[in-house]
């Protein structure tokens, strides 16, 4: 729209956020280290410049992967290559570790990098890829490292530049080498459409199951496998020394297929009995008797076969723990397996909520008093691993969990089928319980954007599990922090989460019942971030039929799915349709709710502003004045609404040629603007293009083009050259040079700005045509 955006809008689509950065990644690979109850100072890393709502990934300098080894045994040709490739910037710029999952790739490729990154040889970033929003946050992460500016951030955030685009443009650039990690790639799609790129500048290296793959085209492949059986055996020495002899530890190695994974496993479960001696032997005659352990032939197992091992693995591990006076840590194992393999917020597990979710009538229960206790026996066996995730600007970090996801599998598929019911029910009871206050805060946007992975696959396991009351629990979390999120204008990162309700919603209920009415309104919201006004139409409209047939024609929900149908009229260019819908939830509203209740202004506010584009003038006039009066009298001077409805009027009275008019109230709007929502706010910089406009009606051209200069800077640096709103002052621009008598300038600028139309609108939008007849007054100024 040309000034105003629905309520509650805060600038534009924002990026989803989703996933960050773990120690052991989603559906890839788990590599387990020498563990001696203590973590290494590294285990966080350097801030990172992020975007202001924004969550991003715990550390892009320090890789988020376990602990170095002390050996890398193996690989040597590879590593003598990729070392090479990184220090010397030879051979391929891109190379691809593949193979299955747990066979080492990660531990390979952090052992290049640390070596390169620590002898200061190159500049480094480690980035998890194991989901789209991960991805997405670690490579905008790598931009603000490489010198990004908030605002750039920010404008990709709000969907308004290319992501991928803003990366690359930091890192193809002269300066100190680099190398990229980009870490479990096991959907090597994630990678398409220009996320992975071969530079001169530096080296990318990637980790992935997937060896075929067409985004592998300009990249040198790697294959790594299984361990020999002389190097898998020194793997179990090295982690273990006294507990078996080398013809101990290769027939050890042998029977866990010689996996990487596997051996660090075992290694680290024999370095760390207390109560007996278990030697290497003991350990392989344990496996024996595990009939789900089908590693010992050593060839490739399926992904099925190695859920087992780890499954095998995790309960000697918990065993261990039980025998040590822990055994309610299996249930908080259990509890965390409810959840994805993504960062976790400690806050879900702190004490006092646990007896309230009923997690201490489980077996065997788990109480607050031994929830710390518990979380350091499973970080002892290094099935968790617990991080800070670093604040921004001063703030304090955020602690959180972090698991494997083939772990999390293991473990949720080993829950006894009469647990799994209550497990789930107490863990959408804490997820409720640990969503962030109402008080907006940058901590607390995070928070809500880390936990939207949690709510996605707490809802997806209980509908699995198939119990009403459970499914009905985690709808309830899921829609809690869909509105929060809705609420913030994160639509693009609750467009996942919005969707899955849907799917499970009309499942189990008739479709005109009101609840999921609501959930299709909402992920209709939603859909209008990504830009999809088609869909989102045909939804809105089905449910605002629906909304019509069983809660009448005035129900206020009615009214609100007409006025957020309008939006995507709007945005579409359809004005008569637009029109139509809210000139039906202003009327409606004003009968239903009141002349003075901020909807009713809202929605008469927007009705005024379409009636402007469809050329009726004396009826948005009408309006335009009433809304004025009845906010600020009503609302106060400087409610979001009252400003919003001061910009309008400047906008209405400026459009039907009454400049003179338009000035009080357009240098009003800009300086509440600047003082409620600050220099740069979206309506600011809206306030402050009215306000140029309207100073070139009266011939202030100076200071009209001071402010449109200054609206083009920030929307250039946070949208692009070629947003909507970035196209408008710059059309107005065109305006201000051809009246001030720079004739050159304004064809120059028209002729630059009518191409850039064409390629976003086409020929036929209003847009195109004002540019168009702009640059034709300065051509004919010109001659």
């Amino acid at each position: 729209m040309s000034e105003q955006q629905p309520r509650g809008y805060a600038g534009g689509p924002g990026a989803v956020a989703e996933g960050h950065g773990r120690v052991f990644q989603a559906d890839g690979d788990q590599h387990i280290t020498e563990h001696h109850h203590h973590y290494s100072g590294d285990a966080t890393g350097p801030n990172v410049p992020r975007r202001s709502e924004g969550t991003g990934p715990d550390s892009i300098r320090v890789p988020l992967a376990a602990p170095k080894p002390v050996v890398v045994r193996d690989r040597d040709e590879a590593k003598a290559k990729l070392l090479s490739a990184v220090t010397a910037l030879s051979g391929a710029r891109i190379h691809v570790l593949h193979g299955m999952g747990g066979c080492g790739k990660t531990t390979l490729a952090r052992y290049v990098f640390d070596e390169t990154v620590n002898s200061r040889a190159v500049e480094g970033f480690w980035v998890n890829t194991a989901s789209r929003s991960a991805l997405r946050a670690g490579m905008l992460s790598v931009a603000a490292e490489r010198g990004a500016t908030a605002a750039e951030l920010e404008a990709v955030h709000r969907g308004h530049r290319p992501a991928a685009d803003l990366v690359w443009g930091y890192l193809d650039r002269p300066g100190t080498p680099w190398v990229l990690v980009m870490d479990n790639a096991d959907d090597p799609a994630f990678l398409d459409g220009g996320w992975i790129r071969p530079s001169r500048y530096g080296t990318v290296l990637v980790t992935t199951r997937q060896g075929q793959s067409p985004v592998w085209t300009d990249a040198e492949l790697h294959p790594i496998g299984l361990l020999p059986p002389q190097d898998a055996a020194r793997v179990l020495s090295d982690l273990a020394p006294s507990t078996g002899s080398d013809e101990d530890a290769l027939q050890l190695a042998q029977a866990v297929g010689r996996l990487p994974l596997a051996l660090t496993l075992v290694g680290s479960q024999l370095s760390d009995q207390l109560l007996e001696a278990v030697t290497m032997a003991d350990f392989r005659r344990r496996l024996a008797h595990e009939p789900s352990l089908q590693i010992d032939n050593g060839s490739v197992p399926w992904d099925s076969d190695l859920r087992r091992t780890l499954g095998s693995t995790w309960q000697l591990s918990l065993d261990a723990l039980a025998e040590r006076g822990l055994p309610d840590a299996g249930t908080l194992m259990r509890l965390f397996s409810c959840f994805a393999p993504d960062p976790l917020p400690i806050s879900l597990i702190r004490p006092g909520g646990l007896e309230a979710a009923g997690l201490g009538r489980l077996e065997p229960p788990l109480s607050s008093s031994r929830v710390e206790a518990c979380l350091r026996g499973l970080l002892g066996q290094a099935l968790v691993l617990v991080e800070d995730a670093p604040g921004r600007r001063g703030e304090r970090p955020t602690r959180i969990v972090q698991l494997h996801s083939l772990v999390l599998d293991t473990v949720f598929g080993g829950i006894p089928a009469r647990m799994r019911g209550p497990l789930l029910a107490a863990a959408s009871s804490l997820f409720l319980r640990a969503l962030p206050e109402e008080v907006p805060t940058p901590a607390g946007d995070r928070m809500r954007n880390m936990m939207v992975p949690h709510a996605v696959q707490l809802l997806r396991n209980a509908e699995a599990e198939g119990g009403e009351d459970v499914v009905a629990a985690a709808l309830a979390s899921a829609r809690g922090l869909r509105d929060d999120l809705m609420e913030r204008g994160e639509g693009l990162t609750a467009l996942t989460l919005a969707q899955l309700v849907v799917d499970v919603a009309r499942r189990s209920v008739p479709a005109d019942d009101p609840v999921l009415l609501e959930d299709q309104h909402q992920l209709a919201r939603a859909l209008l971030w990504t830009d999809e006004h088609s869909a989102a139409i045909s939804l809105h409209s089905e449910v605002l039929t629906r909304r019509e047939r069983t809660l009448g024609t005035d129900a206020p929900d009615t009214l609100r799915s007409a006025h957020e149908l309008f939006f995507n009229h709007y945005h579409l260019g359809d004005w008569p349709a637009a029109e139509r819908t809210i000139r039906r939830a202003a009327e409606g509203r004003e009968r239903v709710l009141g002349e003075g209740h901020p909807d009713t202004l809202h929605s008469r506010g927007l009705l005024a502003e379409v009636l402007c584009r469809m050329g009726d003038k004396e009826e948005n006039v009408r309006i335009s004045e009433e809304i004025c009066e009845v906010s600020e009298r009503v609302l106060g001077a400087e409610h979001p609404i009252t400003i919003s409805s001061t910009l309008t009027r400047a906008f209405v009275l400026d459009e039907v040629g009454r400049p003179a008019d338009a000035e009080g109230p357009a240098r009003r709007a800009l300086e509440s603007c600047r003082r409620v929502h600050g220099e740069q706010h979206w309506l600011t910089m809206a306030s402050a293009n009215r306000l140029a406009m309207v100073l070139r009606g009266l011939g202030q051209w100076e200071e009209a083009q001071q402010l449109a200069e200054e609206v083009l800077g920030v929307r250039q640096s946070m949208l692009g050259d070629e947003h909507r709103l970035t196209l408008l002052i710059r059309i107005e621009l065109i305006r201000i040079a051809h009246v001030a008598g720079r004739t050159e300038e304004a064809v120059l600028r028209g002729t630059e700005t009518l191409e850039a139309c064409r390629r976003v609108y086409g020929e036929d939008h209003q847009e195109t045509i004002d540019c168009r007849t702009a640059l034709r007054a300065a051509e004919e100024a010109a001659r």
